[in-house]
């Protein structure tokens, strides 16, 4: 039975009962954290053995991809015995193994489009000591500032982009909301469109069983604009370093003057022969993905990120929209849309299904044997607790 209340009386209700709401894969526009991205704590951030050669934005010689991690390479979630601290981990398509956040180098992707570097950042939320401290991987930039994470992304694109090109997250299913978790996902939506601008597109995505396809996915998208940091590097010309110290100071702020950056995103070229680097980070106070959590939108509340994204992985995407193919259909379809980026990532708290991990990460056979073996681990202690159960369990006279 549906209760007529104000939005506050609704939200308080739905989370002191933590909720008979059905999880919903659609409300992405939570999910916009995108999540958006990645952090593994090391004890001790690694120092380079002689200073880099400066290029013209910062850099150092070389080209872009000579900063990057192989996919199984340093930076990645070590598994076995190993006690590893939380963090966000996830795989960039075409699968590229298990990649966590923090890493000491940017890791390498290509796909028909581009190909480039991607460095999520995340401060670790999980351990407030440490967090204040600033004693860990990328701690002096975090320093001062409100964000939660940063997510650097450095692209060379194969042909010329000639549609808008679109940021923000997308989910795979479509799951219904109900009439309190609609409120909570409208309000949440007011609340980042206040950081990022008016020009978004949000989408719970088709109900399948409301007719037949083709059926938009869940989206809640943005241009360009709404990256925080620009860099356009000239052909012929070194790139910054994702992981310079001094990245922060480099290309476009939409800090320094909103309206400036806007035009320039708005006008920029995205063609071969120049490398472009994105920053972004402007939701990402809202947005805890190590926690998975919605914050400061509820007073005094936290939200299961769950609650918007149904369960993880909630992808992270770039991507342009081809002409509608029915005039007036304006909906994001699988049909119309040409990936750019794609980053799937969850918390190591809150990891996808085992099943679901092996679709993502077919040949990171490390990481598929470690979940056998805890799918294993976990069966034997259910038997064992249930052969004790009976052997402790009270007897009749």
């Amino acid at each position: 039975m549906g209760v007529e209340m104000g939005l506050p009386d609704d939200l308080h209700m739905w989370l002191r009962g933590q909720l008979e709401v059905t999880t919903v894969n659609g409300a992405l526009a939570i999910a916009l954290s995108s999540m958006f991205l990645a952090i593994m704590l090391r004890t001790k951030l690694n120092q380079p053995s002689e200073p880099p050669k400066k290029g013209s934005n910062g850099s150092r010689s070389g080209e872009v991809l000579a900063q990057s991690n192989s996919p199984t390479s340093r930076g990645t979630v070590r598994l076995g015995n190993e006690r590893v601290a939380p963090c966000l981990q996830g795989t960039i398509f075409p699968s590229t193994g298990l990649l966590s956040s923090n890493p000491e180098e940017p890791y390498e992707f290509e796909n028909d489009n581009c190909s480039g570097l991607f460095l999520p950042l995340h401060r670790p939320t999980h351990n407030p000591a440490l967090d204040k401290s600033c004693q860990y991987p990328f701690g002096d930039h975090f320093k001062g500032r409100k964000r939660l994470w940063e997510l650097r992304l450095q692209v060379r694109f194969k042909q010329r982009v000639d549609k808008s090109l679109l940021i923000g997250i997308e989910l795979e299913d479509y799951v219904p909301l109900n009439n309190a978790s609609q409120k909570l996902m409208a309000l949440t939506v007011a609340a980042l469109r206040r950081v990022a601008g008016n020009d978004l597109y949000h989408s719970v995505g088709d109900d399948p069983s409301k007719g037949s396809g083709p059926h938009e996915k869940p989206v809640f998208m943005m241009p360009l604009w709404a990256c925080d940091q620009i860099i356009v590097t000239p052909e012929g010309e070194d790139p910054p370093l994702l992981t310079d110290p001094m990245f922060c100071n480099y290309g476009d702020l939409r800090t320094n003057d909103r309206k400036a950056f806007i035009n320039t995103a708005t006008n920029l070229e995205l063609v071969p022969g120049p490398t472009y680097t994105f920053s972004f980070w402007g939701i990402s106070q809202f947005l805890d993905v190590i926690k998975w959590e919605v914050q400061k939108v509820v007073p005094f509340k936290s939200i299961d990120f769950n609650v918007f994204c149904g369960r993880p992985p909630v992808q992270i995407v770039f991507y342009t929209l081809d002409d509608e193919v029915i005039p007036g259909d304006t909906r994001h379809l699988q049909s119309r849309k040409k990936y750019y980026f794609r980053f799937a990532l969850w918390s190591s708290e809150k990891r996808p299904s085992a099943n679901v991990l092996k679709e993502l990460l077919p040949s990171d056979n490390g990481f598929t044997a470690k979940l056998d073996e805890e799918a294993i681990d976990r069966s034997r202690h259910s038997t064992l607790t249930k052969v004790f159960a009976c052997c402790t369990g009270s007897r009749s006279a």
